[in-house]
């Protein structure tokens, strides 16, 4: 590991360590959003129906 660090600058380094928080952020935001949207189309296909019946006509 120290030889594949060895022929990077700190620059270098310091770029992919931002690099790799910022693809962090980005996952970490996409995954919430992901649950997000499987509560909404749980509610859409589970709650309406149930809604629907409950309701008088």
């Amino acid at each position: 590991m120290e030889s594949f660090f060895g022929g990077l600058g700190f620059q270098e380094v310091l770029i992919g360590g931002l690099g790799i928080i910022a693809l962090g952020f980005i996952l970490k935001k996409l995954f919430k959003l992901a649950i997000t949207i499987v509560v909404i189309i749980a509610f859409v296909n589970y709650g309406l129906p149930i809604l629907q019946t409950m309701m008088p006509k």
